[in-house]
């Protein structure tokens, strides 16, 4: 057999194992606004709930944020703001969920957190966890949108990686007995 195909061979057998991830847009959107409705009805807001700032997080091109807000606008999922942007000096319009919206995210929240993510821990092993364990498991303080959307183009995510940040060990809490 030549030397090419045991390769392509070997590359169908690792990659059959690992599962796709793959996140709606409106969902990756609607993770995204969630993760930022602390600043929903604020006069200044960061530039994170602006179009670019979006695309940026859901990993979109702005032309298909326009378009997903439009059809979130449509189902009132999200409502339209012009707000002043921290670091700009021009007004732009933002988007933040409304009460409907708020009410949705959570059950897409939670069908997100059980989508399995393969990752590599720091002793090297391979395992497939669900996304809401993948921030503790590597140390990291990411977010679930931002687990996802590396699963999403990375496949596996590894503990250690730059863009995760730094390795932020977590306390551990003693036990106390009752009073």
């Amino acid at each position: 057999m030549p030397k090419s195909l045991i390769i392509e061979k070997s590359r169908e057998s690792v990659s059959a194992g690992i599962s796709k991830v793959n996140v709606p847009v409106q969902d990756r959107v609607m993770l995204h606004l969630s993760e930022n409705d602390d600043q929903a009805d604020r006069y200044l807001v960061g530039p994170e709930l602006t179009r670019p700032g979006i695309a940026e997080s859901c990993a979109l091109h702005p032309p298909n944020v326009s378009r997903t807000m439009r059809d979130l606008l449509k189902k009132n999922l999200v409502s339209e703001h012009t707000r002043n942007v921290k670091g700009d000096e021009r007004r732009q319009k933002t988007w933040q969920l409304t009460e409907a919206g708020r009410e949705l995210v959570s059950g897409v929240r939670k069908k997100l957190s059980d989508v399995m993510v393969v990752v590599r821990d720091n002793n090297g092993d391979l395992l497939e966890l669900g996304a809401s364990e993948v921030a503790s498991r590597l140390d990291a303080n990411i977010s679930l949108l931002q687990v996802l959307m590396h699963a999403q183009h990375e496949g596996v995510l590894t503990y250690g990686d730059i863009r995760f940040g730094a390795i932020t060990k977590r306390k551990e809490t003693a036990l106390t007995s009752p009073p």
